[in-house]
């Protein structure tokens, strides 16, 4: 890959990427951004579906939100993070795509795989830019964001992804094996119809926070930079008519 990525965003498994920031994705794509996930499992020690099932999901996903490259980085699913050797191969993409934004989730989950993914990205990050880690050129993301699974945390900003609801759920869609309930197959709480509802709860809490339909948040562990005061001029820092409703 030769022109650097803008937004580069890690998934544990594929579909965590499309369920936690796929509405950011989608508008960023729309804007013409250079943008790609690295899935760093693929999944395979999931309850429902297959390998090769979980593999067309996943390219039919990256096909739907208009990515330029989807990543495969190999780890072992419910084990990332177990071992040291886990961070080489993300310090390795990260110098070859050079991505100026690198989206991972964030450290505090329900699941051991996200809290490990958060904790092992944030080190890649860093560690990409030191001379004696790993091979190739360092490179260090100017910005890392961390973006919500199961557990919300106050963000530091709020994504209006209104305009791109319906569109963020037929990605989401593309994961049947895991979203929808089947007459064959363990049931869990992915599969469960309340679900999808939880998902979209989420969004409106977060929206309502900016006073936006929908919303997908995210935590920077730094502040984020400006040239003047937000809201100046009157315009507003996410797209969308503002409702009558904010929590703030």
């Amino acid at each position: 890959m030769n022109q650097p990525l803008d937004i580069l965003a890690f998934s544990p498994h594929p579909d965590d990427a499309e369920f936690g920031c796929g509405g950011s994705l989608l508008l960023a794509v729309e804007r013409g951004l250079r943008v790609a996930i690295a899935d760093l499992s693929l999944g395979e020690s999931s309850s429902r579906g297959t390998p090769e099932g979980r593999e067309r999901e996943r390219q039919n996903a990256a096909k739907q939100l208009g990515l330029c490259d989807r990543f495969s980085i190999g780890l072992p699913d419910t084990l990332i993070g177990t071992d040291h050797t886990h961070r080489d191969p993300i310090i390795t993409l990260i110098r070859v795509t050079r991505p100026r934004i690198v989206l991972i989730p964030y450290w505090e989950d329900r699941h051991p795989d996200h809290m490990a993914a958060g904790k092992l990205l944030q080190n890649a990050c860093f560690f990409a830019g030191v001379q004696k880690v790993g091979t190739g050129n360092p490179y260090r993301p100017e910005r890392t964001y961390y973006y919500s699974l199961h557990s919300p945390f106050r963000p530091s900003f709020v994504i209006d992804v209104s305009a791109v609801w319906v569109q963020k759920l037929k990605v989401v869609a593309a994961y049947q094996s895991q979203f929808q309930r089947t007459e064959t197959g363990i049931e869990t709480a992915l599969s469960s119809p309340n679900f999808l509802r939880t998902l979209e709860a989420r969004a409106i809490w977060f929206g309502a926070m900016i006073g936006a339909l929908y919303g997908e948040a995210f935590y920077s562990p730094a502040p984020v930079a400006m040239d003047k005061f937000p809201g100046v001029n009157g315009e507003r820092l996410a797209i969308g008519e503002l409702p009558p409703y904010s929590l703030y």
